[in-house]
């Protein structure tokens, strides 16, 4: 059985290169993701490997599920940080159409993050999840975020000073 351990996004992109010969191969074929070098290329690097994986059957990566809740958790940050946040602060506190949307769209992401944790969660298993610093900082961003979200609803918060 051959082995490919995988670093960093330039390793997915060698493989993906290389995948007419790894077609060829009638042995099973094991991808290992060790690590990502960012969680904000993780969308790009789970489109470069999910299609090799799915194209050969003696092909396997058991990671893939992972890199997809991870490509899934980078998506929906962001898109809060590029379309959530600027809406929020050109609407300088006023409780706007394009803010209320803004805000909505917040405490939607607050709930899809949490989901996403639950999976990320499951998929680590418990006794690994439980030191995972990255699941406890969405679990506190997605609760800050919903949390602000429905102060700002209720009227009890005001969003003042954005930068």
């Amino acid at each position: 059985m051959m082995v490919y351990e995988i670093h960093s996004h330039a390793q997915i992109q060698d493989l993906q290169a290389r995948s007419d010969e790894l077609g060829h191969s009638k042995d099973i074929q094991l991808v290992n993701l060790v690590s990502l070098e960012s969680v904000r290329i993780a969308c790009e690097s789970y489109e470069l490997l999910c299609p090799v994986i799915e194209e050969f059957v003696f092909l396997a990566c058991p990671e893939l599920e992972n890199l997809s809740v991870v490509a899934r958790l980078s998506l929906e940050i962001q898109m809060l940080e590029h379309d959530v946040l600027p809406q929020l602060k050109v609407q300088e506190a006023k409780l706007e159409q394009g803010a209320l949307e803004a805000l909505l769209l917040m405490k939607n992401s607050a709930i899809i993050l949490l989901d996403l944790r639950k999976r990320f969660m499951l998929a680590l298993g418990v006794l690994l999840a439980e030191d995972d610093l990255v699941l406890a900082r969405v679990k506190k961003l997605s609760i800050m975020l919903k949390d602000t979200a429905d102060a700002v609803l209720k009227g009890s918060f005001f969003l003042i000073g954005c930068n």
